[in-house]
């Protein structure tokens, strides 16, 4: 009998070994704006046209004031308010890209861009439930700025990591979400 007891717990000890742990310090899933409202207008057709986007400043109603600033060949999603969760230092926080060239992950910086600090006022005001849509080319090529219930914003940029945005290549997926107890980038 004893002997049957040891095999037991034995192959209930290598069962247990088989169940995934979930991982503690895994990032949570970044909440859904596809499915917001879109309170954008006209957006650029082709990657050609981007440049052609007009810089916007924009609020939410939880008091965020961010900035979308479109160059040549570059862009840019800063936000400064209260960021739940950050780093004791972060007064705000910056989405940089460059198109199709491998951008670099979200990030909380210590000072807000200086147009933010400046008191240019929000052209626009962002409630719950809606999002703005700053291009959408395709799939892998897309900048969205939303609020999701439960959250104050998440800004998602898609694209390419190779030139020309070929299909099936590798897609950089980064962006920031502002929201309580704790705000994250990615």
């Amino acid at each position: 009998m004893a002997r049957w007891a040891s095999v037991w717990v034995w192959a209930g000890m290598s069962a247990a070994l088989l169940i995934p742990i979930p991982n503690a310090g895994a990032a949570p899933a970044v909440p859904d704006v596809d499915s917001l409202i879109d309170d954008s207008g006209p957006l650029p057709g082709s990657v050609g046209d981007l440049q052609k986007v007009s810089s916007l400043v924009f609020a939410t109603d939880s008091g965020l004031v961010c900035k979308m600033w479109n160059g040549r060949i570059t862009h840019d999603i800063s936000c400064t308010g209260n960021i739940p969760g950050s780093p004791p230092d972060a007064g705000s926080v910056e989405l940089p890209g460059i198109y199709g060239k491998g951008s670099a992950p979200a990030r909380f910086v210590e000072a807000p861009p200086d147009a933010l600090v400046a008191g240019t006022p929000p052209a626009a005001m962002l409630p719950v439930g809606h999002k703005i849509v700053f291009w959408n080319l395709s799939p892998i090529q897309s900048m969205v700025c939303g609020v999701p219930p439960s959250t104050e914003l998440v800004c998602v940029l898609k694209e390419p990591q190779q030139a020309g945005g070929a299909v099936g290549g590798p897609v950089a997926t980064h962006g920031f979400v502002i929201a309580a107890p704790q705000s994250w980038v990615f």
